[in-house]
């Protein structure tokens, strides 16, 4: 017995709409599925790379060489590895990315980034799936702050405060005087 063309065209019709609708929810759940993003009093254990008790404090600067924010926040990233330097202060700055070697020195070479600490780690072990973020960590691996995406100058001062101190002849060498 063949089958008859309208029973097939039926058939199409509801795997079409079947596959049409999958889509659909897939987009809906992925679009209204929060990041990833740790919180202050978060504890951030076996970090592949990062050894929390190295310093009093560490700031995490988790990157991806494809983020256009990392980017533009490059000459940002370059005020901290210098008042890091300069500070006289026990604060480690690393930067983690999730991408090979190469990529990443091709990254911080054409961004002039000069960030002594480099580590390679996925970042689902930060909880982070947004970046670039910043996490400030204690030395027993415990997040202070957290910072996510291109910070606007007052946070930008914010952050700097947070991690030297209000009033340092740092933050005017730095231009971020107050």
């Amino acid at each position: 017995m063949k089958p008859k063309p309208e029973a097939i065209a039926n058939v199409a019709v509801i795997l079409v709409a079947l596959a049409v609708g999958y889509v659909v929810l897939a987009r809906y759940a992925a679009a209204n599925r929060a990041p990833m993003s740790v919180e202050a009093g978060d504890r951030l254990d076996k970090v592949p790379g990062l050894d929390w008790k190295q310093h009093e404090r560490t700031l995490v600067l988790a990157l991806n060489t494809g983020c256009h924010f990392c980017e533009e926040s490059g000459p940002f990233y370059q005020k901290l590895a210098v008042a890091q330097e300069q500070g006289g202060i026990d604060l480690g700055v690393v930067a983690v990315f999730p991408n090979d070697a190469e990529m990443v020195r091709q990254f911080m070479t054409k961004d002039n980034l000069h960030i002594r600490s480099v580590a390679a780690t996925p970042l689902e072990n930060l909880r982070v799936s947004a970046t670039p973020t910043l996490i400030l960590v204690d030395k027993d691996g415990r997040v202070e702050r957290s910072w996510i995406g291109l910070l606007s100058p007052p946070e930008e001062l914010e952050l700097f405060k947070s991690l030297f101190g209000s009033g340092t002849a740092l933050q005017s060498k730095t231009k971020y005087g107050g």
